[in-house]
């Protein structure tokens, strides 16, 4: 079956989460990844518990549809090999500090000197420039600095933990694939690669349109737990049920509003639904003694067919075996290297004649070294000697 990336080569340098979520949609989507690992202790989620098999779940649940190398880029003969494949890839993705692979000697420049069609994406916490550029960090930083964690909590509480990683996912993996696949459409047009600079506090600081948007039109900036979208209103918000569970409610249209309050008996509070101060307390405090009245599940009963915008607060076990996840194929069972199988959260992305393809599970630790080196000409004992030098 045809893939959207065909013929589409990755060379991929990131560690951890979001350069390796994103090469590993690429991958889906059928291009050529090749993981190029450092040779001592390669990618670090390869050796983080759990483990599925031989390996953390974690790093298989992020590198499948992939090759692996091991290339020891601080040697003159590793940066060489590295050097060499670029003139036959279309994509780097790396994820180290600003100026690391520069160091190195196989940055950008390197890169497109050998290869001017090469896309060269660099996935960093702050971006190439600015004050922060140097400064580590991880997902908790970067949402932080861009206003995302002090929007996330209960009014006048303190602001908590977002539950996924909003600076990872959306400002990195997702921001990254979406620049490179854009790269790889300009390259068609004028036949030349370019560097695509991934910031996640960027990517975070984008995601917070609406609420910027607000404030720009001039409209006080929301305090945390106040916006309409963060828990202010009574119309978008997550209700206690009787068996101490939760149901979301995202009745923001009025048609929705007016026939949420029909259903539980409160025609009276049709008109109430954007009210301020007193009178928003008061539906609060009225829609919150109605949802004890049942248990989740028999809330999601009661509205079963209804045309409101009610569901349930799913446990990860629940919504992993929810009907319509299970329904659009969310979930995919791949047999692992050193034995047994284990179930992944499948590509989201539906593609009527490219769909994306699960081929393989995640690639064991250099398992593609030799191969990979005989597509550039290095063989044999050749191989063995790169071995003996640690460069491989």
């Amino acid at each position: 079956m045809a893939t959207a990336l065909d013929g589409i080569r990755v060379l991929d340098l990131s560690r951890l989460f979001p350069g390796p979520l994103c090469t590993m949609f690429l991958a889906d989507l059928g291009a050529d990844v090749l993981k190029v690992e450092d040779p001592v202790q390669g990618d670090y989620m390869r050796w983080l518990p759990p483990y599925a098999g031989r390996y953390g779940a974690q790093f298989m649940a992020l590198n499948r549809n992939k090759r692996s190398m091991k290339l020891n880029l601080k040697a003159e003969k590793g940066r060489d090999i590295f050097l060499r494949l670029v003139e036959g890839f279309d994509v780097v993705v790396e994820s180290f500090r600003p100026g690391v692979m520069d160091r190195l000697g196989v940055g950008y420049e390197e890169a497109r000197a050998r290869n001017p069609r090469i896309i060269y994406c660099a996935v960093t916490g702050y971006g190439q420039d600015g004050p922060y550029r140097d400064k580590p960090g991880h997902d908790i930083n970067y949402a932080g600095y861009a206003g995302a964690v002090g929007l996330t909590g209960p009014p006048g509480g303190a602001p908590v933990v977002p539950g996924v990683q909003v600076a990872d996912v959306g400002g990195g993996a997702l921001m990254a694939a979406i620049g490179i696949l854009a790269a790889l459409i300009a390259r068609e047009r004028t036949g030349t690669g370019q560097f695509v600079d991934v910031s996640m506090m960027d990517g975070v600081v984008a995601w917070l349109a609406l609420y910027a948007a607000a404030m720009f039109a001039g409209e006080p900036a929301p305090d945390r737990g106040t916006h309409t979208l963060t828990g202010g209103s009574p119309v978008y918000q997550v209700y206690e049920t009787k068996d101490r569970k939760y149901v979301t409610t995202g009745n923001l249209e009025p048609k929705f509003w007016k026939e949420l309050c029909r259903l539980v008996g409160r025609e009276d509070l049709a008109d109430s639904q954007f009210e301020e101060g007193a009178g928003r307390e008061r539906v609060f405090a009225i829609m919150r003694e109605i949802f004890r009245t049942r248990t989740r599940d028999e809330w999601m009963d009661f509205f079963e067919g209804k045309d409101v915008c009610v569901g349930p607060v799913n446990t990860l076990e629940e919504a992993l075996a929810d009907p319509q996840i299970v329904s659009r194929g969310m979930v995919v069972e791949l047999d692992h290297p050193g034995g047994g199988k284990m179930k992944h959260v499948r590509n989201p992305v539906k593609l009527s004649g490219t769909p994306p393809v699960v081929r393989a599970a995640a690639p064991g630790f250099g398992e593609h070294t030799a191969e990979v080196l005989g597509e550039i000409g290095i063989g044999g004992d050749e191989v063995e000697a790169l071995r003996k030098e640690n460069v491989v």
